[in-house]
């Protein structure tokens, strides 16, 4: 992250995600890093470092999503925007059967792919923390 951020807002950021990645849902307290404060719009596309535009990722989700702000629709081919957990609902986007999560529109389908929620290894973790009660 090119600024730093105070202790208050990566606190206020971390407690409004309820400790889960705003991506992937992945529980803050399950994972080998802390999460971190994510910049939806990033700061190279003019993106502000304010509670507005900071998501709580975890490590993979953000490495994932980079600077990207849109992908391509695996389904239409056309550009389309990531989910942006500020202005969009997870469940107007996503649907969890079992561990995948399965996208329920263009933008769930662009942020699935690109963030790689559906990685096997994510599968795998996601699947062993239902099993155990400690998943959504």
């Amino acid at each position: 992250m090119a600024e730093s951020l105070s202790a208050e807002l990566r606190r206020l950021v971390a407690a409004r995600a309820v400790y889960r990645c705003e991506y992937c849902l992945l529980p803050e307290a399950f994972a080998l890093h802390r999460h971190e404060p994510d910049h939806i719009v990033p700061l190279q596309h003019d993106g502000a470092t304010d509670a507005e535009n900071l998501a709580h990722a975890c490590f993979w989700c953000n490495r994932y999503k980079g600077p990207n702000v849109g992908s391509f629709d695996p389904l239409t081919g056309q550009l389309t925007a990531l989910f942006h957990p500020r202005r969009q609902v997870w469940e107007q986007h996503f649907r969890l059967i079992g561990a995948e999560i399965n996208p329920l529109t263009p933008e769930g389908r662009v942020t699935v792919r690109l963030l790689q929620l559906n990685d096997p290894e994510r599968l795998t973790q996601r699947q062993q923390l239902i099993d155990t009660g400690l998943f959504r």
